[in-house]
């Protein structure tokens, strides 16, 4: 979500950080803390949505009878950058054992700010010794004073190599040599720089994928793992054309954000669309499968937006997304746990309340799943 999803999020906040109505889930908000290193960015909600009025407060029905509890799917929380004191007082707070943690590496200080050690430490160092397992979004293309370094042509051609070669040694340095890495997350929405916009572009990502991989799988000590992670919704092109091949890929990955914008604001409608519409939850199961890939979900979450696209406090999204998680058996999920520019997602926050209830029902445990380290 820092960089956030589909195109559902049409708020100037997150059209600052990135996104646009066929991918603005919850991606600006992303975009807005990955550009910054920082989870600063001031919550978008209004004044209604904070007094537990609107949106926040509608009812939702939670159809809990059929609940499939996912404490069997490792989980993962973010909750701002380089701070697992904050993923430990989450799952307190939730009952949860989160054995990931997400995070995401800065793009707004140029190549060396994302891949070098020295400059990583505020985000990397925090993590040593605290036994999550690190779920990375990685920008192919960060910018420096506003300008974009890079271009996925110039990856494609291995332009780039170095840096990630140097940005792998640095993992491995910092003792995260098994993280799972998040290249170029939701490549087919507007809101990145390493947007895939048509077949040229698509075969550009493709191709730049796949140096990544093979570079930083060749560094000693490296045991990556790499998610191909695109958005749901309408794309510019057929995904498959960015698709790097299934000997770079571990993980087919997609964000779900409970928001909608084509169709009416209720659990069901929302709920179905998520399911069913281009690019959703039944084609992330169908090209995995096809693939031969596990499925995961990287960012998912609750929402409630100034602009009325979110659902709100519900439970039946919560509920949805566990009975969703344990019967696809998903490889992983992670909670995007943070207010952002986009709106609000942090379920402990006192907005949430039915939702965190549903949400200690399906996910906590007293024994949290993990995922083994050659999956």
């Amino acid at each position: 979500m820092l960089f956030t999803r589909r195109v559902r999020v049409a708020s100037a906040a997150r059209a600052a950080t990135t996104r646009a109505p066929a991918a603005t889930r919850s991606m600006a908000a992303v975009c807005a803390l990955v550009m910054t290193g920082a989870a600063t960015a001031a919550c978008a909600t209004t004044a209604a949505h904070r007094a537990g009025t609107g949106t926040g407060d509608r009812a939702a029905p939670a159809t809990t009878s059929t609940l499939v509890p996912a404490t069997s799917v490792p989980f993962g929380v973010y909750v701002g950058p380089g701070d697992p004191g904050s993923v430990a007082k989450f799952a307190r707070r939730t009952g949860t054992k989160p054995s990931l943690g997400s995070d995401y590496l800065p793009s707004s200080k140029g190549w060396s700010g994302m891949t070098e050690a020295g400059p990583l430490a505020p985000f990397l160092a925090p993590w040593q010794g605290r036994g999550y397992r690190l779920v990375l979004g990685v920008p192919m293309m960060p910018s420096d004073h506003g300008s974009t370094q890079g271009s996925l042509a110039g990856g494609a051609a291995g332009v780039h190599d170095a840096q990630f070669r140097t940005l792998a040694e640095t993992l491995v340095g910092y003792g995260e040599g098994d993280a799972i890495l998040r290249p170029g997350w939701e490549f087919n929405a507007s809101w990145y720089p390493w947007a895939v916009s048509d077949t040229t572009s698509a075969a550009h990502y493709a191709a730049y994928f796949r140096r990544i991989v093979t570079t930083m799988r060749s560094v000693p000590g490296a045991a990556f793992k790499f998610v191909w992670n695109p958005t749901p919704g309408t794309s510019p092109v057929d995904l498959s054309l960015a698709y790097p091949g299934d000997a770079y890929v571990d993980y087919v990955g997609l964000d779900v954000y409970d928001q909608v914008w084509d169709v009416a604001q209720d659990p069901t409608d929302a709920w179905n669309s998520y399911l069913t519409e281009d690019n959703g939850l039944r084609w992330l199961s169908s090209f995995a499968a096809q693939h031969h890939r596990p499925l995961a979900v990287p960012e998912w979450g609750l929402a409630i937006r100034s602009d009325g696209h979110g659902l709100g406090d519900d439970p039946a999204f919560v509920a949805h997304m566990s009975d969703w998680l344990a019967t696809h058996h998903a490889a992983f999920s992670s909670y995007f746990d943070l207010n952002a520019p986009d709106g609000e997602h942090d379920i402990t926050d006192g907005h949430f309340r039915r939702s965190l209830t549903m949400f200690e029902r399906a996910f906590a445990t007293t024994r949290g799943a993990t995922l083994p380290g050659n999956s």
